[in-house]
């Protein structure tokens, strides 16, 4: 199946600082999508949880990087902005950081068990990260994450409205 936006999906929101910090984005794919995503090509999706490492370091923090990332861009700049036609932000975890911590959290989520690259070099061209994307099925991995990563991980689920 090839993803393609409706425009129909309510608007969301999360309530994450506007300061700098390091973000996983968790995302909900609800179907096998199949998607090309710019220079990586067409990739297949297979359904279930994503989590994207990303860092926001820039004005607005966090807050402007997340809000980036609920929206549909119509020129998508980053890897995560295709797989975002298919996928539903469901939570972030993020931490308040001039640091960029994003290469060490991916080196987290690779490590867990049950935790797999979902797409060689997403997100991760700038770097050497073999992938800031990962999949997983697993229902505890919020609180596996928090306590590898030093256990200073906050929360914010998505809040959805209508219309």
């Amino acid at each position: 199946m090839n993803a393609r936006h409706s425009g129909s999906e309510p608007s969301i929101t999360f309530d994450v600082p506007p300061s700098p910090g390091t973000y996983v984005l968790v995302l909900k794919l609800h179907w096998e999508s199949v998607i090309e995503v710019g220079g990586l090509g067409e990739l297949t999706f297979p359904a279930g949880t994503c989590l994207y490492c990303g860092s926001a370091l820039g004005p607005g923090g966090l807050a402007a990087r997340i809000a980036h990332h609920t929206r549909f861009p119509a020129l998508p700049r980053w890897h995560i902005d295709y797989l975002r036609f298919a996928a539903s932000p469901t939570e972030v975890w993020y931490t308040e950081s001039d640091e960029r911590l994003e290469h060490e959290w991916a080196g987290i989520l690779a490590g867990i068990e049950g935790v797999e690259e979902a797409a060689s070099g997403f997100g991760s061209s700038d770097c050497g990260c073999a992938s800031h994307l990962f999949r997983t099925d697993r229902d505890n991995i919020f609180d596996i994450f928090s306590s590898l990563a030093g256990g200073w991980v906050m929360r914010a689920v998505a809040v959805r409205q209508s219309g």
